[in-house]
């Protein structure tokens, strides 16, 4: 005899049911760990620092002073 649960869908509570149950799990909480390690992820680029050197700054500086000479069109 099959039952139904609340959602309408066939519940098998034999060895397969049992076995099939089981691999949903495992897969539902293989996707919630792949999840929550983006999140991680995207959580540690959000708030990671980031460093720029005096040598970064000072090329920045230099591109955008040429920059401003081609557009004022020296």
């Amino acid at each position: 005899e099959v039952e139904l649960s609340s959602d309408g869908s066939a519940v098998n509570t034999g060895p397969k049911g049992v076995i099939n149950d089981w691999r949903r799990f495992k897969q539902l909480e293989t996707e919630q760990r792949q999840e929550q390690r983006r999140e991680m992820e995207r959580l540690i680029k959000k708030l990671s620092m980031t460093c720029r050197s005096h040598l970064d700054e000072e090329t920045d500086k230099h591109k955008q002073k040429e920059l401003q000479e081609k557009i004022n069109g020296k």
